[in-house]
């Protein structure tokens, strides 16, 4: 099987959902922040071991909200759609930390992976502010791109702050 398709030639793509779209579309745009984020992730995981687990439950989750954008629509259906319930998982996890005082720089890799991670989510999160105003996306799945940037926060300043005792021992 060939990977290229030659569609692309003329500026158009096909969606998961065999939508033919301009490449310059909201769906293309939203996968492709999605794409960056979860390249991000997959760094995260290299450096953070401790947060494998959740980093790869959280890739799988937007491996299906890129499902859902690129079938083209509210309610289509994907296997494994985000639900309340991984948005209370979220902050289960989160609750897990103790809350960071304080802004700080992110100095460790590690830690400043998952500051980057954050930072193309809160990307992603801007893109889909539009999308859910126009109702074009589930409620479930904007809060939990909200969580998730939050969440990131949190487990790459708890990476920092532990470096930073373990290097002044």
């Amino acid at each position: 099987m060939k990977i290229y398709t030659k569609v692309g030639d003329e500026g158009e793509t096909v969606t998961y959902g065999d939508l033919k779209v301009p490449k310059d579309s909201c769906i293309i745009d939203l996968n492709g922040y999605i794409d960056a984020l979860q390249s991000s992730l997959d760094f995260c995981c290299i450096y953070n071991k401790e947060f494998k687990e959740i980093i790869e439950k959280i890739n799988k989750k937007l491996w299906q909200l890129g499902g859902e954008i690129s079938l083209g629509g509210i309610g289509k259906k994907v296997r494994y759609p985000i639900t309340n319930e991984d948005i209370i998982e979220i902050e289960l996890y989160m609750d897990e930390f103790s809350f960071p005082r304080n802004f700080i720089r992110f100095t460790k890799l590690g830690s400043a992976y998952l500051n980057e991670a954050r930072v193309r989510c809160r990307i992603l999160e801007r893109e889909l502010t539009q999308v859910l105003r126009a109702g074009l996306i589930r409620e479930e799945v904007y809060k939990y791109i909200n969580r998730l940037s939050d969440l990131l926060f949190v487990m790459s300043y708890k990476i920092e702050v532990r470096n930073v005792k373990f290097n002044k021992k």
